[in-house]
């Protein structure tokens, strides 16, 4: 099924920020339209490590037809609070997805998730595969150990998080968008503008080194055996950041898995191909 394009849409849909409130932390969402039509199927979107549900814009306007579509912003990115009281282990904001279904009455859902909010869409479909209607895996990060004993340990040091800040602000917000893209052409002021507004926050920080201690390793071969919920996996080919040679593992893991990969994009694939993937998605999902 062929898509429109993103302008023409835009400027219909309505949005606003809103917030629900998980285990005493504030989580920010998008519902795209308000009311939410209870006849159409909901579609709920989970970016990635270092992002925010923005990075699912030119997505949307693609979908919203069909889809009641909701994003999301994990703490501590994005909107949500950046609190270190909280847990982030890839289980607990997992949770927070099957929370906000059951806070808004959602039986079931597609999940799109890119990068680490892959890993965290197969986890919900590992603990409530009941919940998940199918998967949608924008090169999802997989097969990463948890944290060695090193970084565990050096994380607890009190000058840790200003280590972070340095190698974050060294490195630019422009030279990782450059490497997670194949096209750095599409970069524009406006995605510099807002990916490196949470980075202003010194909080970030504190939360990024206790994720370093929350977070369990990713999904084993094992676990993901088990799920059976029908997968589709999209996947640049130039990906620097997690190599096509993870996808065809992953596809040989997931019993009920498909895989397509682009010749020229890289790893911020919402950015890079979202017509293609809005494509595929009508056409499989529907």
């Amino acid at each position: 099924m062929k898509v429109k394009g993103v302008q023409p849409f835009m400027e219909n849909i309505k949005v606003k920020k809103q917030w629900i409130t998980y285990k005493g932390t504030n989580i920010c969402f998008q519902a795209y339209k308000e009311p939410l039509d209870s006849n159409k199927p909901y579609m709920i979107f989970i970016h990635g490590f270092l992002s925010s549900q923005y990075s699912f814009r030119k997505m949307i306007p693609l979908l919203i037809e069909k889809y009641n579509i909701v994003t999301i912003d994990l703490p501590p990115f994005g909107d949500s609070d950046r609190l270190t009281r909280f847990k982030y282990s890839y289980v607990n904001l997992a949770n927070i997805i099957i929370y906000f279904m059951n806070t808004k009455s959602i039986s079931q859902a597609y999940l799109v998730g890119h990068s680490m909010g892959g890993q965290i869409a197969l986890t919900c479909a590992y603990h409530y595969p009941e919940r998940i209607r199918k998967l949608i895996l924008l090169a999802p990060c997989s097969y990463l150990s948890k944290a060695d004993r090193f970084s565990y340990l050096i994380s607890w040091l009190p000058f840790f998080p200003y280590l972070l800040k340095g190698l974050l602000y060294r490195k630019g917000v422009y030279e990782t968008l450059r490497q997670c893209v194949y096209n750095e052409s599409i970069i524009s002021k406006g995605m510099l503008k807002t990916y490196i507004k949470p980075f202003l926050d010194n909080a970030i920080y504190l939360c990024l080194t206790k994720m370093i201690r929350d977070r369990e390793g990713d999904l084993d071969s094992e676990c993901l055996a088990t799920i059976e919920i029908q997968s589709y996996i999209f996947w640049g080919k130039k990906d620097e950041i997690l190599p096509i040679s993870i996808a065809y593992h992953l596809v040989r893991d997931l019993p009920r898995a498909e895989l397509c990969t682009f010749d020229f994009a890289g790893h911020l694939l919402p950015e890079e191909v979202p017509n293609v993937i809005c494509e595929r998605i009508l056409d499989e999902c529907n």
